[in-house]
């Protein structure tokens, strides 16, 4: 035997009791953080800083000697390796960067 519901007529919707968004609506997560990569960043500044204050302290106009060459070559060449992975980096934060904080004054000039 099969039994059938009466057919209702529709009504209105009823009410939630929950407050739901719409699905049209956008909402902006904002930058996601990577404690990680913040950490890592921290490491290279430090290290970046190390590095100056040991430069400023050789005693530039006054340096001489192969072995200071020698060190001088090997430092300089990896300073130089170094500035090229930091300048990747920086263009590709510096590109997500600016798309989620945008000055009311537009774009920064391009060097």
């Amino acid at each position: 035997m099969t039994r059938y519901l009466p057919f209702l007529p529709a009504g209105p919707p009823k009410e939630s009791k929950g407050h739901f968004a719409r699905m049209s609506t956008v909402i902006s997560t904002g930058p996601k953080l990577d404690p990680e990569a913040q950490s890592l960043w921290h490491e290279v500044a430090t290290a970046s800083d190390e590095v100056a204050a040991i430069v400023d302290r050789i005693p530039g106009l006054t340096v001489t000697g192969v072995e200071t060459r020698n060190e001088l070559e090997r430092a300089a060449a990896l300073l130089k390796a170094v500035a090229g992975i930091l300048q990747r980096t920086e263009r590709r934060e510096g590109a997500r960067y600016a798309t989620v904080n945008r000055s009311i004054l537009g774009p920064d000039p391009v060097p």
